[in-house]
Formats: structure tokens, C-alpha cells, sequence
């Protein structure tokens, strides 16, 4: 099947904009965090925002447009749609576009994860320890051009190096691991999932630690990421929860929804209702 290009979906979301009498600004952006910084821009200004992007792209806008009434309508284009597959929103760009004016406004509970560096809004999963190492080893131009496969590439690549430490959370309990996940979806990557009661409107986030090196379990972890192959491979402690301080003696990366915002410690909360967000009525 043939990818949407950028061309398709303007023209898709203009048609649906003018068949319902709204009126239409478009923005490209340039660099990264641009999308946060016309995010910002927009939320005084504008009753909804809509984002044609991959999560790392989604991730700016929210938390760009945080802190506001303003409702975001999402049209799946780039390497993963994790949150577009988890609220069930269209992967064709004129299904996902007829949403903006007829779709149905909900709103579902954000994450907030702080470290010394950097602090975000997420709608998926905030990771520490061989994730965001992964991502970080993974080649931008070998992203764009083989997508899912190469996580696969930067994973096998990161296993040969990679130092597993204990990482250690606080939550309602004291949990140590060496890989350590909290999500607000189900979905992790693809039809990857771990958190399998995670809910994007509980009002809760879903922690789940991995607690022993299983090299084969890492491999088929990795694998799953580029066949988007749903499996629990990797279960471990699980626990339902309203925030957590996570830390190790070593540094640690840490990522919220695919993007690096720094090493732990990590201080991570739910917040309830934070966004509005047009899905399929």
C-alpha cells in the first residue's frame, strides 16, 4: 500500500474544513520542538489544533497546547501512531480528517514526568534504562527510511554494550528492576503491549518493572517493536498507580513518548482530564 504524503492529508483536511465552513491556518515545521512552540502559539488563538504526525510530533502539540480549553484533533502520518491506534482514530487521512468537524470530543488523562533537565506531558509511556538507550542509538535517516525495522537494528546493536543496572521506583510499594516502565495506554508500539489494563481514562498510570536480565525475552522484545506483534513478553511487576519517583545509582536515560528528556531521577504523576481529543463517535 502506498503511504499518505503531507500533500494528501492538507488536501483531505482543507476539504473537510470547508464543508463545514472553518477556517483553516497551516504551519510545517522545521525543526525539532517547532511544533511545541506553534502549539503554544495557537492555544490563545484557535478553538482545536490539528496534527499530522508521528507521537514524537503528537507529543510537542500536547504539550504545547497543556494548560488550555483548546481540543486536539490528531491525523496518523509518520513512523508510529501509537496514540491514534489506541483511541481508535482513523489511519486514513479522510476518515481521520472527517473527525475534525464530526467527530466526538473526549478526554482522557495525561502523565507529567519531571527530571533535573527537562519536564513533559506524555500520552503513552515514560520509559528508563534500555529503551531510551535504544532510541537514542537509532539513526534519524535509518528511521525515516526503514521505520519500525530500525529499532530492530539499534536494539541488536545496544545489546552488545548495554550495562544493566537496578533501577529503583517509590511508589505505593518499593520496586527494583532493571528496566522500568509507567504507561497511560495499552498499546506500546504497533500492537506491541505490555500494560494490558492501562486506560487512557482511569485516572490511573500502569507500572511495570522488569526485574531480570532475560537476554531472549530483551531479543524478542526488540523484535516485537519492528513486527508491531502484540505479546507480553516482557511482564513483570505490575501495579496500577497515581505517581512514582523513580532513581538509579547509575545514569539512566529517560524517555516519554519516543523522545529523550533526560536521566533519572524521574518524578512521574497522572493527571486526570488533561486533554480533549476528537475520536470516532
Amino acid at each position: 500500500m502506498p503511504k499518505t504524503t503531507a500533500a494528501e492529508i492538507i488536501k483531505e483536511v482543507r476539504k473537510s474544513c470547508v464543508k463545514e465552513s472553518i477556517k483553516l491556518d497551516i504551519k510545517f515545521t522545521k525543526h525539532p520542538k517547532h511544533a511545541m512552540e506553534l502549539a503554544k502559539g495557537a492555544k490563545n488563538k484557535y478553538d482545536m489544533v490539528i496534527v499530522a504526525g508521528g507521537d514524537g510530533t503528537v507529543n510537542e502539540v500536547i504539550n504545547g497546547i497543556s494548560d488550555s480549553k483548546i481540543t486536539l484533533a490528531i491525523i496518523p502520518f509518520g513512523s508510529t501512531n501509537v496514540l491514534a491506534l489506541e483511541l481508535g482514530i482513523p489511519f486514513n487521512a479522510k476518515e481521520a480528517s472527517e473527525l475534525i468537524a464530526h467527530g466526538k470530543r473526549l478526554k482522557i488523562d495525561l502523565g507529567y514526568a519531571k527530571t533535573n533537565e527537562e519536564a513533559r506531558y506524555f500520552s503513552m509511556m515514560v520509559e528508563v534504562g534500555f529503551a531510551p538507550k535504544l532510541i537514542k542509538g537509532i539513526n534519524l535517516k535509518v528511521k525515516k527510511r526503514w521505520g519500525k525495522l530500525a529499532y530492530l537494528l539499534s536494539g541488536i546493536r545496544q545489546l552488545l554494550t548495554y550495562e544493566w543496572y537496578n533501577i529503583h521506583v517509590e511508589h505505593k510499594s518499593h520496586s527494583v528492576g532493571y528496566f522500568v516502565i509507567v504507561s497511560n495506554s495499552k498499546d506500546y508500539a504497533g500492537e506491541y503491549q505490555i500494560a494490558d489494563k492501562a486506560s487512557t481514562t482511569d485516572g490511573l498510570l500502569d507500572l511495570v518493572v522488569i526485574n531480570r536480565k532475560s537476554w531472549w525475552k530483551i531479543i524478542k522484545f526488540i523484535s516485537s517493536l519492528s513486527s508491531g506483534k502484540s505479546n507480553t513478553y516482557l511482564r513483570g511487576e505490575y501495579y496500577q498507580i497515581k505517581e512514582a519517583h523513580i532513581y538509579s545509582r547509575h545514569k539512566m536515560l529517560v524517555q516519554v513518548d519516543g523522545e529523550l528528556i533526560g536521566t533519572a531521577p524521574v518524578d512521574v504523576k497522572v493527571v486526570p482530564k488533561a486533554l480533549t481529543v476528537m475520536v470516532k463517535r
